[in-house]
């Protein structure tokens, strides 16, 4: 077998063992890391936090979202109610049950953005919030991927 043959032999078999599919992403490898997290400090009306302060404790406190509960998640402090938003566009209503007797509404309007990944999202803005009937203005970061509100109770 001359050169050229065993070159072309060698390039037909890389070709056709690299099974390249047309049918776009294979979603199954792709890590969609970015998540919405979605925080909520309760404060009262001198500002100081509920949670560190020892009004609401943290492990009693639980959020639902028809009728499942949503994870309360930690994040760099215990004095916040973190949960990820998941959801669909429009009004998203959550209980957030802070004891036995006391049970607050969040509602949150999602907008959905334009999709630039076939695999990750939906991703949402949260066009308003809110808590107990207040209205409270939504904090953002640059990547509009964690939102907060601070609500004086």
């Amino acid at each position: 077998m001359n050169l050229k043959t065993a070159i072309l032999f060698v390039l037909l078999i890389i070709n056709y063992s690299c099974n390249v599919s047309q049918e776009g992403t294979d979603c199954s490898l792709v890590d969609c890391a970015i998540e919405q997290w979605f925080s909520i400090e309760l404060v009262d009306a001198s500002g100081n936090n509920l949670i560190t302060n020892g009004t609401y404790s943290l492990s009693e406190i639980s959020i639902n979202y028809n009728e499942s509960e949503v994870d309360v998640i930690p994040f760099n402090s215990n004095d916040f109610l973190n949960f990820i938003v998941d959801n669909k566009g429009g009004e998203n209503t959550y209980s957030i049950i802070l004891s036995d007797s006391e049970i607050d509404t969040l509602t949150l309007n999602l907008v959905e953005l334009n999709q630039t990944s076939e695999c990750c999202g939906p991703y949402f803005d949260i066009e308003t919030a809110t808590y107990n009937t207040t209205d409270y203005e939504v904090l953002h970061n640059e990547n509009r991927n964690f939102f907060k509100i601070k609500v004086v109770k």
